[in-house]
C-alpha cells in the first residue's frame, strides 16, 4: 500500500492514510457488490450468488470503520475466490455501456444480458487476437539497407 503523506515517519499521519485506504477500498467493494448482485441482466451460477450474497452479509455497515481484528469482515482470501466474477462483471459494464451507446440508448433501457456479454466478449477477444497477428505477421516487407545499391 503507498501512503502520500508529507511525514510517512509520523505514526499518527501513517495510520490515518492506512485507514482511509482501508475505508475507501471497503467502500468501493461494498458498492460494487451490491450493483452486481443488483443487477437483473447479470445472472452468475447459484452457488457464485449464494457467496456474493454471504459476503454482502460480512460486510460492516459503511458508518462503521472495519478493523483488522474485527472477526466478522471477510477474509481477502474471499474476495480473491470471488475476483474471476467481480472481473466479468465489471467488463459486462463496459461492453453494455459500449453496446448501448451505439444503439443510443441509455444502459438502463439497453437489454444486454449474460448471454450477449459472452458473445460480444468473445468478439471482442477474436478481434484482439487478429489484430494482434496482423501486427505480428506482417506482410508489408522490411525497408531495404539503404546501402546497397543495384546498378
Amino acid at each position: 500500500m503507498y501512503r502520500f503523506s508529507p511525514d510517512p515517519s509520523s505514526p499518527e499521519q501513517s495510520t490515518t492514510a492506512s485507514v482511509m485506504t482501508a475505508a475507501s477500498a471497503s467502500d468501493e467493494r461494498r458498492q460494487l457488490l451490491a450493483s452486481l448482485l443488483s443487477d437483473h441482466e447479470w445472472k452468475c451460477d447459484p452457488p457464485t450468488r449464494t457467496r456474493l450474497e454471504a459476503l454482502q452479509q460480512c460486510l460492516p455497515p459503511a458508518v462503521i470503520p472495519a478493523t483488522r481484528g474485527n472477526s466478522v469482515y471477510p477474509a481477502e482470501t474471499e474476495w480473491t475466490l470471488l475476483a474471476n466474477e467481480i472481473e466479468r462483471y465489471l467488463d459486462f459494464r463496459r461492453l453494455r455501456h459500449l453496446e448501448a451507446q451505439l444503439h443510443h440508448c441509455p444502459d438502463a433501457d439497453f437489454h444486454f444480458d449474460r448471454n450477449d456479454w459472452e458473445v460480444a466478449h468473445a468478439a471482442e477477444a477474436a478481434l484482439a487476437a487478429h489484430l494482434r497477428h496482423v501486427h505480428e505477421e506482417s506482410y508489408v516487407p522490411e525497408q531495404p539497407d539503404l546501402y546497397l545499391h543495384v546498378h
